[in-house]
């Protein structure tokens, strides 16, 4: 466990030092901010349009932030050659992905504590109080980055280009958003081979909608504590799964 929590540590106060974890938070702190241009608007539609886009904003830059970091875990190890050191030690490949992913854990929630207190300012600026949906939606916004943070690490594990790692981790991204309107279309098509071919994609492939709760924090939509409890448990089972087929990938590599 201490090995481990040493990984996380390392991969942790790395992404604090990357340039693109800073560039990519002035961002998405400046964007949040930028919402106060709509002051034209009534006092309502401010507000809902300030917590859209600053959730928005949020969501987006934590996964960006996400991908980038963890596109690297693995393959950043093996195109400086310093897995070799790392494995030489008592580290297992398992306590190794299990480390680099406690790390990129840590950067989620700094990038989420840093956003989140700016949007809280710009909250409190405007109406003096912050609801609890917001509170919740932040909770969401870490489960999508952590699903997203274990399938790079998969990738990373794959592949040995970290450029490779990144763009497909982000191609899941963009199509694990439009998972609904693929079972939409795959229910609408007629051909029995197309129709199970688009079956198994959405299987596979994450239901990030499904952390999409923005519309409901901004309409101060309670969420049902059962949907919660399931949103968690698809993460923590597709979590699983990805960190899984990493070890297993990795397994097959020789160091």
């Amino acid at each position: 466990m201490q090995t481990i929590l040493a990984i996380s540590q390392n991969v942790f106060r790395r992404a604090l030092r990357s340039k693109i974890f800073t560039v990519l938070l002035v961002f998405a702190i400046g964007l949040i901010f930028l919402s106060r241009v709509f002051e034209f608007l009534t006092f309502t539609a401010e507000i809902k349009l300030i917590k859209d886009i600053g959730l928005a904003s949020i969501a987006f830059f934590t996964a960006l932030i996400t991908i980038f970091l963890s596109g690297e875990t693995i393959t950043g190890e093996i195109e400086e050659r310093t897995i070799y050191t790392v494995l030489s030690k008592p580290v297992s490949r398992q306590g190794l992905i299990l480390g680099k992913f406690l790390g990129i854990v840590w950067a989620i929630l700094a990038t989420l504590t840093i956003t989140g207190v700016a949007f809280f300012i710009l909250l409190c600026l405007k109406q003096r109080t912050i609801p609890g949906m917001v509170f919740e939606a932040l909770f969401f916004i870490f489960l999508e980055a952590a699903v997203i943070s274990s399938i790079a690490i998969m990738f990373s594990s794959l592949s040995s280009s970290t450029t490779t790692s990144t763009v497909f981790t982000f191609f899941i991204y963009v199509l694990g958003h439009f998972n609904p309107q693929l079972r939409f279309l795959g229910e609408g098509t007629k051909e029995a081979l197309a129709k199970w071919a688009i079956k198994i994609i959405v299987w596979i492939l994450p239901n990030l909608e499904y952390f999409n709760v923005r519309e409901k924090a901004t309409q101060n939509i309670p969420i049902p504590p059962a949907f919660v409890g399931k949103a968690t448990l698809y993460a923590l089972i597709y979590i699983l799964a990805m960190l899984t087929i990493a070890y297993l990938f990795l397994r097959k590599k020789e160091f």
